[in-house]
Formats: structure tokens, sequence, C-alpha cells
């Protein structure tokens, strides 16, 4: 093989580091109501004031587990998050980046921007995330 032809090692790890960065950018992510269900089971439900099931329980800063994935989900979905702030987004924790998410979204919705994920704020997320 003629050494024109010959990939150096260095230049295939570059080539391969930016397949899998390409690949990360651009995989899907998770959809809006990837972790609803196992929410629903994990904590229950509860219905609306205008009917839509809900967690049965309130999220706010310090909340963790699948039902603040299926918060973080319907959030990224809702308002648009930047994809550079999506690393570790969707992680289950109600940390800073969450809570100020959450209180974007109130805002947004016209409700009481506390960080505090109660009936209003599900109903307002999970309208706008079900087909």
């Amino acid at each position: 093989m003629s050494s024109s032809r010959r990939i150096r090692p260095l230049a295939a790890l570059a080539l391969a580091a930016s397949a899998v960065g390409t690949l990360l950018v651009t995989a899907p992510t998770a959809s809006a109501s990837d972790y609803r269900d196992a929410c629903f089971r994990s904590v229950g439900t509860r219905t609306s004031a205008n009917g839509w099931i809900i967690p049965a329980r309130n999220l706010q800063y310090g909340s963790s587990g699948v039902c603040v994935r299926e918060l973080q989900s319907d959030l990224a979905s809702t308002i648009g998050i930047s994809p550079a702030d999506w690393p570790g987004f969707i992680d289950g924790a109600f940390g800073t980046k969450t809570d100020d998410y959450v209180k974007e979204f109130q805002r947004q919705s016209h409700l009481t921007a506390d960080g505090v994920v109660g009936p209003k704020t599900w109903e307002a997320l999970i309208s706008r995330t079900t087909d």
C-alpha cells in the first residue's frame, strides 16, 4: 500500500471522534411522554381540574426520579431547550437548571412562577405534549 493511501493513526482517531460527535449531536432525543407511564406507575395519578391525568405528586427543587425525567423531557420539547443545554439535563434530578426552566415555562403559561410543578403546571405541560 502506498503511503499516500495509508490512514495515519491520529487522523483515524480524529475521524472516529468526529463521527461519534455527530452521532451524539444528531441522535434522536426522548419523546415527551417516554417516561410518563413509568412516572404514573411510580407515584400514581390524579385528575386535574380540566380532566387531564397527571402525576399524583408535586415536584420541586430537590425532587428526583422518573417523574423528574418526565418533567425534564416535557420541558425540553415544550420550551425548546437549546442542544447546548442537553448534556446531563434529562437526568432525573430537579436542580437549578430544571428549576430555571420550570419557572420559564410557568411564566410563558401565565402561571405563578414558583418552581413548584403542581396540578396547574402538570396540566399545562401534559396538554402541550400529548397528541
